[in-house]
């Protein structure tokens, strides 16, 4: 992170991406580091225990549903979660030298940390093939024409590349392929592979639409400690709305559900093999409104006694909805609020008011539901007046975290189609339109940030929601973690100009705040409530489905 800042920090004065870093970071002992390891930091300061504490230690979904996926057909596969963090697992796996070794591109937004990857396989298992895929690869495939996606694909370094924005049916024909000692890439829809010569040869593009029943996750292919405390769960695939600045919906196409009952045969999975804590994934887990009222329902009918975090549409939730998801054990949300003006709203296609955002935030707050409330600054059409009601808006509701970006111009997103209107140019962190810039974006945020005291900024990267839900977990109660959070708020905004204040001077707080002992007494067991009957219903649907 140090040296990627002070690379950025050479270009501050014609991109935001500097400030962006800064505000996502605070400085340690002269070193600009994520929240994970200022918290693993004051940890062992304060119990003298050395600690690893990082949501990134959760079972990374991606590629535990692609191991499903491949071990439910027949093929053997074995998951290392993050490169950064799971260096040592994922060489012992490659002592074995497989056939295959496939990334995922989730997190990735260019191809630098894809060639490291690869280069660390190589240098292990040289005769392994490799292959890449996931979001970064179909959106260069989409953006770019073939030449310059074999530049890209040349620098990156693997040998294939699936072209699809799910693949794990073309990764399911691949596996297929290299069981044969002459494996033909040809007859494999969606890959662009590496020829004798170095070109690289297309197939045919054959879009995948995967049945989310068919392709869910079997968790009792997974050891109990892979899936316990806590683990990732997705019901849903795309998103129901069309937000002006997300091309989610355009790359997934339309939401795509998992039936109630196969969420329900997860579910019993993952609570009688120990899960305790569910990260929900769904991009709007509450819509339809009535499938996620059912589903709250199940949860409270079945004992599951699970404790989840999910993203939601807390303008889009009546009262009843509010009141099942707490019963159902919600304990914290992510709001994707964005902009509390209702001009910006029109602009950004929301379908959503300021008025019904206070009105859900009250009702979570109501209820003991954490909130951690997401906004950006600079949006096409955002003055100073917009901006302002938007801070108004977080000092008078009182999310519990709450987090401002800086707009990101990605011009493969609906309102790039309206740039001519509102003057918009630039690209990334470095943009302007005719109301703001993003020097002025940047600068409403940390004056944002040094003058709010209603609520506590968390960044958005690296503690988020999830990370809240993790550490609860592995036993850190709520309150500790707000006055963790609290401290730490401190060192992140006084460290806003990149050298001030040191996290280091606040260490004598956090070693208060985390001298508290965890909570490490494991739950009493429980007892599903119609577990028996649900099990032997579905044996027998798969003895008469193998019968017909």
């Amino acid at each position: 992170m140090a040296e990627l800042i002070d690379r950025v920090a050479a270009y501050r004065d014609t991109t935001g991406t500097y400030q962006h870093l800064l505000a996502n970071t605070v400085q340690l002992n002269g070193e600009r580091v994520k929240y994970p390891e200022l918290f693993n930091h004051a940890y062992k300061a304060a119990t003298g225990t050395q600690a690893s504490y990082n949501v990134a230690n959760v079972p990374n979904l991606g590629a535990t549903y692609l191991a499903s996926f491949l071990r439910k057909r027949g093929y053997g596969a074995e998951i290392a979660n993050f490169f950064n963090h799971d260096q040592l697992r994922l060489a012992d796996l490659l002592n074995e030298q497989p056939a295959l070794v496939a990334i995922t591109t989730t997190y990735y937004y260019d191809s630098s940390p894809v060639r490291r990857v690869v280069d660390f396989i190589r240098a292990r298992s040289p005769s392994s093939t490799i292959v890449v895929g996931g979001p970064h690869i179909f959106n260069l495939c989409s953006d770019f024409k073939e030449d310059g996606q074999d530049t890209f694909f040349a620098e990156m370094g693997a040998d294939i590349y699936v072209f699809d924005s799910q693949g794990e049916l073309t990764l399911a024909r691949l596996c297929e392929q290299f069981r044969s000692a002459t494996p033909d890439l040809s007859a494999v829809p969606n890959l662009a592979y590496k020829e004798a010569g170095g070109t690289f040869r297309r197939t045919t593009r054959a879009i995948e639409d995967n049945d989310m029943d068919h392709s869910s996750i079997d968790w009792d292919l997974f050891p109990d400690d892979f899936v316990s405390p806590i683990v990732q769960l997705r019901t849903a695939r795309s998103c129901a709305f069309k937000c002006s600045f997300c091309r989610y919906p355009v790359v997934a196409g339309a939401l795509n559900l998992t039936s109630l009952e196969v969420v329900e045969r997860e579910l019993d999975q993952l609570a009688m093999k120990g899960t305790t804590h569910l990260l929900i994934i769904d991009d709007t887990f509450n819509i339809p409104e009535k499938r996620f009222k059912d589903l709250c329902r199940m949860m409270i009918r079945n004992g599951y006694n699970f404790e989840w975090f999910s993203y939601f549409r807390c303008a889009n939730a009546d009262d009843e909805a509010f009141e099942l998801m707490a019963a159902a054990g919600c304990k914290g949300v992510f709001l994707g609020i964005e902009s509390a003006d209702r001009s910006v709203l029109r602009i950004m296609n929301k379908g959503a008011t300021p008025e019904r955002y206070a009105t859900g935030l009250k009702r979570l707050t109501d209820l003991g539901i954490m909130s951690y409330a997401s906004f950006i600054v600079g949006f096409p059409g955002e003055t100073e007046e917009t901006s302002r009601n938007t801070i108004n808006f977080i000092r008078e509701q009182k999310p519990t975290f709450y987090s401002l970006e800086n707009f990101f111009y990605d011009k493969k997103v609906p309102i790039a189609q309206r740039a001519a209107e509102f003057g918009l140019q630039g690209n990334g962190y470095s943009w302007k339109h005719k109301t703001m810039d993003w020097r002025r974006a940047s600068q409403i945020i940390e004056d944002s940030y040094r003058s709010i005291a209603e609520s506590s900024v968390v960044p958005l990267h690296g503690f988020d929601i999830w990370s809240i839900g993790y550490l609860m977990a592995h036993g850190f109660p709520k309150p500790q973690l707000l006055d963790f959070l609290q401290v730490a708020s401190k060192s992140l905004i006084g460290g806003l100009d990149g050298k001030s204040v040191d996290a280091a001077s606040s260490l004598p707080e956090l070693k208060a705040v985390l001298a508290t002992p965890r909570n490490t007494t494991p739950r009493p067991p429980i007892h599903l409530v119609g577990y028996e009957a649900r099990v032997q219903q579905r044996s027998e649907a798969a003895a008469a489905a193998a019968a017909a």
